[in-house]
This record gives structure tokens, C-alpha cells and sequence, in this order.
């Protein structure tokens, strides 16, 4: 069910053209996500829909940056999200770095 959510987000998404705007965006969706979590009462949609948003920029992020990825591998979110962290770390993109530095 999560792929196919995911599968419908990128076929709705216009990429950004630049790179800068494309990573402010995949750090604006982790920090929400990061911020969304289900709570005790809260509608669980809420932080679902953070975790598609994330997972959707981060694809397309992972696109211009020559990453292999695929909505198949999204099965497991929370593994292929560190994969492709850890991917994007090693091309120079450190989300801990980039969110403190406010973009």
C-alpha cells in the first residue's frame, strides 16, 4: 500500500529546476516527517503523508544526483530512506548539517 501511495506522489510532482531548491525542499519534508510522528490521539494520516512527502523529494533528489532508486525499494521505508541518506552523505549531503544550517 505504501508503494502505491508513494507511485501516485511522483506521478502528481513537478520537479523543481534547481538543485538548491530541490534540496531545501527534501530538507523542509525530513524535518517535517521528523517533527510529524503518530501520538496518542492524533490522526495517523498526519505523519503518513510527511513520510510520502519525504520519501517522494528524496527520490526525485536521488535522481539528480546519479542514485539508484526505486519506488519498489520503498517495501521497507525506513531502510531504503538510511540507504539513500547514507548514499547522499557520501555525495556530500549532510542532512544533520544542512537542517542546523537552516535551509
Amino acid at each position: 500500500m505504501y508503494v502505491q501511495l508513494l507511485t501516485d506522489a511522483l506521478d502528481e510532482w513537478v520537479v523543481a529546476s534547481d538543485r538548491h531548491d530541490v534540496v531545501a525542499h527534501v530538507v523542509a519534508c525530513r524535518t517535517q516527517m521528523l517533527l510529524t510522528s503518530p501520538r496518542s490521539g492524533e490522526p495517523a494520516y498526519r505523519a503518513l503523508a510527511a513520510q510520502v512527502s519525504y520519501d517522494r523529494s528524496l527520490i526525485k533528489l536521488c535522481g539528480i544526483f546519479d542514485i539508484a532508486t526505486s519506488v519498489d525499494n520503498f517495501t521497507n521505508p525506513l531502510a531504503e530512506r538510511r540507504r539513500l541518506e547514507q548514499e547522499l552523505a557520501l555525495a556530500g549531503l549532510d542532512f544533520a548539517e544542512l537542517s542546523s544550517a537552516g535551509l
